[in-house]
């Protein structure tokens, strides 16, 4: 009896290890996508200021105005935190990991590295957590 306890604790262990990473690494990724954003709106006020946002915004974003950007990153940013916030809750996990994984994947509409560093760590957490079921 107790062998067959003891394979079954040990798989219940990998598994909270896996929802415990899952959940770290899509924090992470939520994060440093609402962090993204912020910056985006910041620079996109300071380009303001100088005068020279119209510019950047023609030859660089084909017109997508930096502060619409910004807002977009901060969106999906929430939006992955609370899917990481979900794949913590027992039940939760499969919604929270497709949350996760969407707006992971569509993050990559806000231009940046550190959205990239996002996006990689998302589909890492969704991925985790999708392999936990």
């Amino acid at each position: 009896m107790k062998q067959e306890q003891q394979p079954s604790s040990a798989q219940s262990n990998t598994k909270a290890q896996r929802a415990t990473a899952a959940f770290a690494l899509s924090l992470v990724a939520g994060i440093l996508i609402l962090i993204q954003g912020i910056v985006r709106l910041l620079q996109s006020r300071a380009l303001e200021i100088s005068g020279i946002e119209d510019e950047i915004r023609r030859r660089i974003l084909a017109g997508i105005a930096l502060h619409i950007v910004g807002a977009v990153a901060v969106v999906f940013g929430i939006l992955i935190i609370v899917g990481a916030i979900l794949l913590y809750q027992l039940g939760q996990e499969t919604a929270g990991a497709i949350i996760v994984l969407v707006f992971s994947l569509l993050s990559i509409l806000t231009f940046g590295v550190v959205g990239l560093v996002g996006l990689i760590l998302g589909i890492i957490g969704a991925a985790l957590a999708l392999a936990k079921k």
